[in-house]
Parts: C-alpha cells; sequence; structure tokens
C-alpha cells in the first residue's frame, strides 16, 4: 500500500482483519456501542494505527483499547443494537 508521504505499508491479512474484528466487537460489546458508531470508528482507526506500527499481539491491542479516553459529549452510539461489520472497511488497497 502507498500512503500519501510515500511510506509503503504491507497490506492487512486475511487472519489480521479477523483478529481487528474481533478485538473491536468485543471492546463495543464491552461499553455497549455500535459497531457503526463514531465511537467505534475511532477505536477502529486507532487499533489498525497500532497494528500497523508492529503491535500485533491481541492481548496487547485489547489493552491498549481498554485504556483509550473517548470525549465524545453525548456519546452517540452508546446502547444501540450492534450492526454487521463489513470486512471491506479494514481491507487497504493500493493508490
Amino acid at each position: 500500500m502507498r500512503q500519501h508521504s510515500g511510506i509503503s505499508k504491507p497490506a492487512l491479512q486475511p487472519d489480521d482483519v479477523s483478529m481487528l474484528q474481533a478485538i473491536l466487537r468485543g471492546w463495543c460489546q464491552e461499553k455497549s456501542y455500535a459497531i457503526t458508531s463514531p465511537a467505534a470508528e475511532l477505536v477502529a482507526r486507532e487499533l489498525v494505527s497500532w497494528f500497523e506500527c508492529g503491535i500485533r499481539d491481541k492481548h496487547k491491542l485489547t489493552g491498549l483499547m481498554r485504556h483509550m479516553h473517548l470525549d465524545l459529549e453525548e456519546e452517540p452510539g452508546k446502547a444501540r443494537p450492534p450492526a454487521t461489520f463489513k470486512a471491506s472497511q479494514w481491507v487497504f488497497h493500493n493508490g
């Protein structure tokens, strides 16, 4: 994958995507957020960022997520029913 900054990052593999999805689903369930909520989107971005920086251990990533402080005024998405997560949201394409 080629980023705007010129830094190349390898594409996430299917096993990586599955692990990241499982971690995010667990966080959403634990915090009572819908997977489509702004909070879940923020956490997903951080999760992928940590993964790309070399943190690949499921337990370490889960621990980091628990310590994230979300500053959401009214906690949008809280207590909404969970939605189906699309794996395509985690796939990065060259471009």
